[in-house]
């Protein structure tokens, strides 16, 4: 149990937190919603410099603290315990969100720690992956897949309904959530951490950006509907 600022919390009631050393700034996890831009911001606040690869600080267990349920960390919960920091999280539009995901982790294979997903969906799922595939077709195959899963908290955090992701069916409750589509409120949120100055430098930054696809090709009013039936309720929380 975890028990910060007179809260008490299981390890299955947190979402995943990324903070640093010396500033009580804690980002909870949402991907595919600027994540990258988030953790390398904290990292920024925390050190006064870049991380010297924005994408790998994704894997780094140096760059950032993390507390990630079930297992919690104990430097990492001791380190939580004395900043007590406050939280903040980016969403982003469920459709383009969804689209992204497919883009970056399904249909391309610049991830390999996305290999055993891909080979799963195109070898048990029939959903072309090839490079001759209909690439509208196959995203809306794995809409159609992912609409079908039973439980959602199973969907990979790349694809979880986005309020799973922060939680929001417990208790833990996130102090700022951003929209992604709002670039002046994360500016002023940022400006408040690190100065309107370096805030509006730090954002010209354009981590992780997937161009190879135009997303644009596949959408359709039947992916539309499905992606809505999958994100209700982030449409409904977060873009009502």
């Amino acid at each position: 149990m975890l028990h910060t600022g007179g809260m008490h919390y299981e390890p299955h009631e947190l979402p995943t937190l990324m903070f640093g050393r010396r500033h009580a700034l804690a980002y909870v996890l949402n991907p595919k919603a600027a994540c990258t831009l988030a953790l390398n911001f904290v990292f920024y606040l925390n050190n006064g410099y870049r991380y010297f690869d924005p994408i790998q600080i994704h894997y780094s267990r140096r760059a950032l603290f993390r507390l990630h349920a079930p297992e919690l960390d104990a430097r990492a919960v001791n380190a939580y315990r004395q900043l007590l920091p406050q939280s903040f999280s980016i969403v982003r539009d469920p459709l383009k969100r969804f689209v992204s995901g497919f883009f970056s982790k399904i249909f391309s294979d610049d991830d390999p720690h996305a290999l055993t997903a891909r080979d799963f969906l195109t070898s048990e799922c029939g959903i072309d992956l090839s490079p001759e595939a209909d690439v509208a077709q196959s995203c809306l195959n794995f809409a159609k897949w992912a609409a079908a899963q039973p439980d959602p908290n199973q969907l990979d955090r790349h694809f979880k309904p986005q309020w799973l992701n922060l939680r929001r069916d417990g208790r833990f409750v996130v102090d700022t959530i951003l929209r992604l589509e709002d670039r002046a409120a994360i500016s002023a949120f940022f400006a408040r951490w690190i100065g309107a100055e370096k805030a509006e430098w730090f954002l010209t930054f354009r981590f992780n950006e997937h161009i190879k696809n135009q997303k644009t090709d596949v959408v359709s009013d039947e992916l539309k509907a499905i992606v809505r039936k999958i994100y209700a309720k982030d449409y409904e929380l977060f873009y009502s």
